[in-house]
């Protein structure tokens, strides 16, 4: 195409979030509203890598369900297909990958949280929501505890990305990129969450 089209896919939207979150998380010694965006970033690259792990040969499992069934009801009769799919929420993919759709191949596995992985990832979603759809007023929040709620979802996304056997990563540069974010974004949570332990 050209240098006037932005092109993307379900690869470099994941890779480009982790790696949004990795500058920002960087930044936060110096600018404490930078987890506003580590926030935003954290949700679109889980969401992201969700996606990935979900979406098959077909797409269909990452749908709503009426709209995944719509779909199947237009391809079985000949079309025409629906124009207006919807994604799943967030926190229904988030079910979705513990769950039998993540079995697609013969290495597949489905995610199975670990100590408090269920709570950060829903809490996770609490705080984005909170931003996006931002009331007027006044809202703190306290850090202690986000840097472990951080890892916590990271280490699902890690998990979709590198054992679930369901994402496929077809360009290395993709991969080396993503590896490289996580492992930045984790050193910067370690040295954020012993910053906040230690006052």
């Amino acid at each position: 195409m050209g240098e006037n089209y932005l092109i993307t896919d379900g690869f470099v939207e994941a890779v480009s979030s982790f790696e949004t979150l990795s500058d920002s998380l960087k930044q936060i010694p110096f600018d404490p509203y930078r987890w506003k965006w580590a926030i935003l970033a954290m949700h679109s690259g889980l969401q992201g890598m969700m996606i990935l792990a979900l979406q098959g040969l077909h797409g269909l499992h990452v749908l709503k369900k009426e709209d995944a069934k719509r779909w199947l009801d237009a391809h079985e009769n000949g079309g025409p297909y629906p124009t207006d799919l919807q994604l799943d929420g967030f926190l229904s993919l988030y079910k979705k990958i513990k769950g039998e759709l993540m079995i697609m191949y013969v290495d597949s596995k489905k995610f199975t949280p670990k100590g408090t992985e269920g709570d950060s990832i829903k809490f996770l979603n609490r705080l984005r929501n909170e931003y996006v759809h931002f009331t007027p007023r006044v809202w703190a929040f306290e850090l202690v505890g986000l840097p472990d709620i951080f890892m916590d979802c990271q280490n699902i996304a890690e998990f979709l990305a590198w054992q679930s056997g369901n994402v496929f990563w077809r360009e290395s540069s993709l991969k080396k990129r993503i590896k490289n974010a996580f492992s930045l974004s984790r050193s910067s949570l370690l040295k954020l969450r012993e910053k906040y332990e230690n006052g």
